[in-house]
């Protein structure tokens, strides 16, 4: 047999745990970390390599590959095939110092046969045409970027015939509307979109119509898609923090144990694609009218998190646009039962193939154009809570997960879970009960088995796929739309409208964070931006106002939310996540005695949160369940569409644009994949040409297309990199000092020019810092002699004789960290303030936490070793290499019973001013490098906030606040870690 084909230039395998350098295998690896010159040393922490990537089996061409295989075996013409160059799998995992990966053994085996993405554009019907014209029908490279996106516009026919009208000074070979979207008709196609006339068991006001594709079409385009290719894996894994394999590490989909439990019930050498899919109703009217979608959206659990989520790089595809019909029985809840037994008759009819191929499996091609073996079970199905309980085919008075009931949804544990036999077992009793199309009667014996009516859900027969399993937490409806719904309300009748917005309207919050200048009560339109801003600071806002225990039950609440929202856990992580949850219910009933509730806790979110840790184990973190990036698809790909359109026909008009579309996205990377390999060829052959034995072992494996430009998708700048290049002189007339600087935690960004120029008694006067003389020539003695650079106000010279008079001030400085969970992932800078007073902006200070000890270390060691500061002024002396900052600190006030000195009720510091004995706050000059991230403060209100308080005065004219850890996820688990 064959080999299985693989493309050198165009697989990454394994990395360098050190440098992240690309290599084909372990020993390439080990070869390359152990050259004398080499900065990469072996550690005793990295993964052994045998442990790491055990390729899976591959069947040889004197072995039968089937024959542990209740299976017909495809035929041997599917493996037929010439140019295979290497034997190698690739399946890549990727190596990972300081931990362990035990991979599934004898998974994700590969065959010859397949195609490849451009395999597929090759074989196209005009791929002879295209030989002379790459860009047929269009006649050149220009005209098909105009076509582009003309065709991806929103714009009418009428708009395109108006706009081709114009002489524009470009030949082009079309010259209407209708011409051009008949050249793109021409475009190699992705999966066709089908129409087809439903039958509903009752009559409708008008005809049913199914809009669909065909869903292994679907998960083939994406398992071809070369901007997804680097980030799809195929094999379970088990991840541990050591050898000893004593605590797991759950973060993507096949780190679970779900994956490592589907692959057990699979035939050796079977690859398993976690189907994902999300549905949900939608609005795309505007102002009036009643029009609504229902859009399915399907995608793959072996797709990274991180790169499933961003919707520019295409990772969820529309499947299906299921029907909204208007039945015409004048009973309304029978209306809703046939609404939703049409809605399982139409995904039965979408999914069927997904189940046939969780059966029996099938052949389909993977990234390098080779073919596996593939099972398609249910990974995850992302819905809001009502559409959770259509899916799983029950009442909303019980749960889509477990076999809880309403009137148990506020029991502090986790309820056995709904499995499909309990479910179907009902069913099946409700039927032999009574008539399941005499609907009246129907439908009071299922409001007793808490059932919504359907009799042929959608996951009867789907193999490997548990209701209990694939219903996993949604982060957008079960944490944010909760905290709205419940826990603001609760804070707002605990503490009174008016108090509580009061409060509200004196935050003061950082750059690029929502402030509430007129309180929150009154907010109308709320998205889950505003749910998560009101997050932020709800726990520091009623601190003080209500009774402790029932600020202990809302911050229980807040810190299983963020706990939740990590990226990664640990067993420990789990446990203190099971804490958080636990702390909540024992408190809860002081939400009941302040009366901001009453005895029942009928919550169906409340009831889901229990399971959220199970769901962890069994498919890894809850944020790549989010529906935030599926909402953002239904509203570029459905809402915006739908009103672009005549208000006619809108499923017809949906289909017809993204098909469009997607012609265009594909052509455009075919397109340029295919410009770009003769001169890759030649490049390469010119390399290998002079290139030694030695040096292609050790050569780094790079891609063969470079892609990343079709992908419309924008990261953060990354000062770091910014911090490299210059230090290797890639910038030769960047200014110095350099205003882009970096220390191991934190980057830093200055503009060019400084925002004033002041003398040194002209600075202390216009920012109000009497003391600027004396704390500059305390920072400069530090500097010479060698001392640490602590806020301490301490001043030990006498003589305060500057060696210069002039200072370049700015007013803001950027800074920006790495993420807590993924150190090699920057985060988006932060901005902060130290404006002078003035009218305008009379405090215009952000806090910071600053470096206390030489030896701390930010963010594993938290506040320990560090200072909480008040940034209020960042200077350069004139002609001088120092970039420095004055700072005034505040204290941590002790808590009395607690050792790490966190406020009970809060689970935050309390911090005051640091004042001298004359009243005046202490202050020194630092190196603005050993600021260390940015901060928010919280005033402490007390009982009341004083009525004299404005937006401009609170913090000012407040001597204790809170430390919020809430303000952003990273702070929270910096302040939160489980070591402290």
């Amino acid at each position: 047999m064959p080999k299985a084909k693989a493309n050198r230039r165009g697989l990454k395998m394994i990395s360098c745990p050190c440098c992240g350098k690309r290599f084909f295998s372990e020993t390439n690896v080990l070869q390359h970390m152990n050259q004398p010159t080499a900065r990469c040393p072996p550690s005793d922490n990295s993964v052994p390599c045998s442990s790491i990537n055990r390729p899976p089996h591959f069947p040889s061409a004197d072995s039968n590959a089937y024959q542990d295989w209740d299976l017909n075996p495809p035929s041997p013409e599917v493996h037929e095939t010439e140019d295979f160059t290497m034997d190698t799998p690739e399946e890549v995992i990727p190596l990972v110092p300081g931990k362990f990966v035990e991979v599934y053994e004898g998974s994700s085996e590969v065959f010859p046969g397949g195609k490849s993405f451009m395999d597929t554009f090759h074989e196209d019907q005009y791929s002879g045409e295209r030989r002379s014209n790459l860009y047929f029908p269009f006649a050149s490279q220009q005209e098909w970027q105009f076509a582009s996106w003309l065709l991806r516009s929103r714009l009418s026919l009428t708009a395109i015939d108006s706009l081709l009208a114009l002489d524009i000074g470009i030949p082009l070979s079309f010259h209407t509307g209708k011409q051009l979207r008949a050249h793109a008709e021409v475009l190699p196609s992705g999966p066709a979109w089908l129409c087809e006339e439903m039958e509903p068991e009752s009559p409708t006001k008008h005809p049913v119509h199914l809009f669909y594709r065909q869903p292994l079409e679907c998960l083939q385009s994406l398992l071809s898609h070369p901007l997804l290719t680097p980030h799809i894996s195929f094999i379970p894994r088990k991840v541990w923090m050591s050898v000893a394999r004593v605590c797991r590490i759950y973060d993507e989909w096949l780190s679970g144990d779900r994956a490592w439990e589907i692959q057990d019930a699979l035939p050796r050498g079977a690859t398993v694609l976690g189907v994902v899919l999300s549905s949900d109703k939608t609005n795309i009217s505007v102002m009036t009218g009643n029009c609504m979608a229902h859009p399915v959206l399907i995608s793959l659990a072996n797709i990274d998190a991180s790169i499933r989520s961003k919707t520019s790089l295409h990772g969820y595809l529309l499947l299906a646009l299921l029907p909204i019909p208007k039945f015409v029985h004048k009973t309304t809840r029978v209306r809703g039962l046939l609404q939703d037994r049409l809605i399982h008759q139409a995904l039965n009819r979408v999914l069927t193939p997904l189940k046939t191929a969780a059966t029996v499996g099938i052949m389909m091609s993977d990234l390098a154009g080779n073919l596996q073996y593939c099972y398609t079970p249910l990974a995850s199905w992302i819905a809001d809570t009502p559409e959770e309980c259509l899916i799983a085919a029950t009442s909303p008075k019980a749960s889509p997960i477990t076999t809880a009931t309403s009137k148990n949804f506020g029991d502090p544990f986790h309820h056995p879970p709904r499995t499909s036999s309990i479910t179907l077992s009902a069913i099946q009793h409700a039927c032999a009960e009574q008539d399941p199309f005499n609907y009246k009667n129907f439908i009071k014996v299922i409001r007793a088995l808490r059932l919504n009516g359907v009799a042929e859900p959608i996951w009867k027969g789907w193999l490997l796929s548990e209701p209990s399993d694939f219903i996993t937490p949604e982060p957008l409806h079960h944490f944010h739309r909760f905290s709205w719904d419940h826990d603001t309300r609760w804070c707002i009748l605990a503490t009174g409208v008016a108090e509580f917005d009061y409060r509200f309207s004196l935050l003061q919050t950082l750059v690029g964070y929502r402030m509430f200048e007129d309180g929150v009560s009154k907010l109308k339109q709320v998205t889950g931006r505003d749910h998560r801003a009101v997050q932020r600071y709800i726990v520091g806002v009623i601190a003080g106002s209500v009774p402790r225990r029932f600020l202990t039950a809302i911050r229980s609440l807040m810190d299983f939310r963020y706990l939740a929202q990590a990226p990664m856990f640990t067993d420990d992580s789990l446990t203190e996540l099971a804490s958080a949850l636990q702390d909540f219910y024992d408190n809860k009933d002081a939400i009941t005695a302040a009366g901001a509730r009453k005895d029942s806790w009928e919550i169906p979110k409340l009831e889901l949160l229990q399971s959220i840790v199970p769901s962890i184990r069994l498919s890894g973190a809850v944020m790549q369940w989010s529906a935030d990036p599926t909402e953002h698809a239904h509203v570029q790909g459905i809402k915006v569409l739908a009103r672009a359109g005549n208000n006619r026909d809108y499923y017809n008009q949906i289909a017809c644009h993204l098909d469009r579309a997607e012609k265009c996205l594909h052509f455009d990377i075919a397109t340029y994949m295919e410009s770009k390999r003769g001169e890759e060829d030649l490049r390469v052959d010119e390399i290998e040409g002079n290139e030694t034995e030695e040096d292609k072992e050790h050569e780094p494996d790079e891609e063969e297309f470079p892609t990343d430009h079709l992908a419309a998708t924008r990261s953060p700048i990354n000062y770091f990199t910014i911090v490299d290049a210059l230090v290797c002189s890639c910038i030769p007339n960047a200014p110095r000092p350099y205003r882009t600087f970096s220390t191991a935690t934190t980057a830093f960004h200055l503009s060019t020019k400084p925002s004033l120029r002041l003398s040194v008694d002209e600075a202390a006067a216009m920012f109000n810092l009497p003391d600027l003389h004396t704390a500059i020539s305390e920072y400069l003695h530090r500097l010479e002699s060698g001392m640490p650079h602590r806020v301490s106000g301490v001043r030990s010279q006498q003589d305060h004789q500057l060696p210069f008079d002039r200072l370049q001030i700015w007013c803001k400085v950027c800074v920006q960290q790495m993420h807590y969970h993924s150190r090699q992932t920057p985060d988006t800078p932060q901005t902060l303030r130290a404006f002078h007073p003035s009218t305008v902006n009379p405090h215009g200070y952000d806090a910071a936490i600053v470096n206390a000890d030489p030896d701390s270390n930010w963010p594993q060691r938290g506040l320990e070793g560090h200072s909480v500061v008040q940034l209020r002024m960042i200077f350069r002396p004139l002609h001088s290499e120092l970039l420095a900052a004055y700072v005034q600190r505040f204290d941590v006030v002790a808590q009395q019973g607690n050792m790490n000195n966190r406020n009970a009720g809060t689970g935050m510091y309390l911090v005051r001013w640091a004042v001298r004995s004359n009243g005046s706050r202490i202050g020194d000059v630092l190196p603005i490098t050993l600021i260390h991230s940015p901060a928010h403060l919280i005033p402490h209100f007390g009982k009341e906030a004083h009525s004299q308080l404005t937006s401009q005065t609170s913090y000012e004219l407040s001597s204790d606040f809170w430390l919020n850890k809430y303000w952003s996820k990273e702070f929270y688990y910096a302040l939160s870690s489980l070591s402290r």
